[in-house]
């Protein structure tokens, strides 16, 4: 007598079939994810250890690089006029939302498109350079990070102050085609003259143009270098420290990968919470959030980086002082 359990096993092969071939159409032919298209728009060159920040946050988030995204980079190469035309063809792509990389990216961005999402890596002066009309509610497509660069440059000076005995003069060598550079100046001078130090320039728009910078430094040296920081400036730091060495002038920089070049101290966020704060923006973005409705958060997290061996280069003692409260000092 065949049991239950026989009868049953001999049913299910077929009942499967059955179930398989009336099974609707939209059973057989489900539609693939979607893959994410992520503009990457930057007025300099290929920052590769940035796009590696922005893999791993948006990874943790649940979204993997060639799974369900993937970047579409367009760089400048540090002529930033070419910003307007890498933007209209990130657009013409259709891209799902644009990385800007700086105010400059940003506005380029901004004029291209009022549909596409837009995130902005490490603005500077958002509201003040009218990138943006309210951090809480920016409105439009766009949503970012605003670095609170100009605020810090009080502290920097500060901190020259303390580390460099007579300082009288410091030499600002920044972009002014930057949008925010003019916010980065008056804070620069509004602590010069709490501090009582002088402020001249140094202005660069091109790399070409830092031989000529240096050069009027080396003219009349300054009791220090004070650098703002845009994608031109930053990845030609490791010149300026170069030359600030050879001077044995110091230098106060923005982010701790400067200092890694040379530059004696940097006082500045951290690319790490930005690439946090962007990938988690980008991440709403795609899950479907009006950009306009999400703030321009603040960087939080501030970090205080001495390198010694600069300093000894240049024969400079670091107070003990500013030791104890760096993050992390290089030897």
């Amino acid at each position: 007598m065949t049991s239950r359990r026989t009868v049953l096993n001999a049913l299910a092969a077929p009942i499967a079939l059955l179930a398989f071939l009336f099974a609707s159409p939209a059973a057989h032919s489900q539609q693939p994810a979607k893959v994410f298209r992520i503009g990457v728009l930057s007025p300099g060159r290929d920052t590769k250890f940035v796009s590696h920040l922005m893999s791993q946050r948006l990874q943790e988030l649940g979204y993997i690089e060639g799974k369900h995204y993937s970047f579409e980079r367009r760089f400048a190469e540090g002529n930033p006029e070419r910003l307007p035309e890498l933007a209209a063809e990130l657009v013409r792509m259709n891209v799902d939302v644009i990385l800007a990389y700086t105010n400059r990216s940003a506005f380029a961005a901004k004029s291209a498109t009022r549909t596409i999402p837009i995130v902005v890596w490490g603005a500077h002066g958002a509201l003040e350079t009218g990138l943006v009309q309210s951090l809480a509610r920016p409105g439009g497509n766009l949503t970012g990070l605003e670095s609170l660069a100009p605020a810090a440059d009080a502290k920097r000076m500060e901190l020259l102050k303390e580390i460099v005995p007579g300082l009288s003069r410091v030499d600002v060598l920044y972009n002014p085609g930057d949008q925010g550079s003019q916010f980065h100046l008056s804070a620069a001078e509004a602590a010069g003259t709490a501090l009582g130090v002088a402020i001249s320039t140094l202005e660069v728009r091109r790399p070409e143009d830092f031989d000529a910078a240096l050069s009027s430094a080396a003219g009349k040296l300054p009791d220090a270098i004070l650098t703002f920081t845009d994608t031109l400036t930053f990845q030609n730091s490791k010149r300026v420290a170069e030359f600030a060495v050879a001077k044995r002038v110091p230098t106060m920089c923005e982010f701790k990968d400067m200092v890694d070049a040379g530059c004696l101290i940097s006082y500045g966020p951290s690319f790490t919470e930005f690439a946090e704060i962007n990938a988690r923006q980008i991440a709403r973005i795609l899950a479907g959030d009006n950009p306009g409705e999400m703030p321009i958060e603040r960087c939080t997290r501030f970090e205080l980086v001495v390198n010694l061996k600069t300093a000894r280069a240049i024969g400079i003692t670091i107070p003990k002082s500013v030791l104890l409260r760096a993050d992390r000092v290089i030897e």
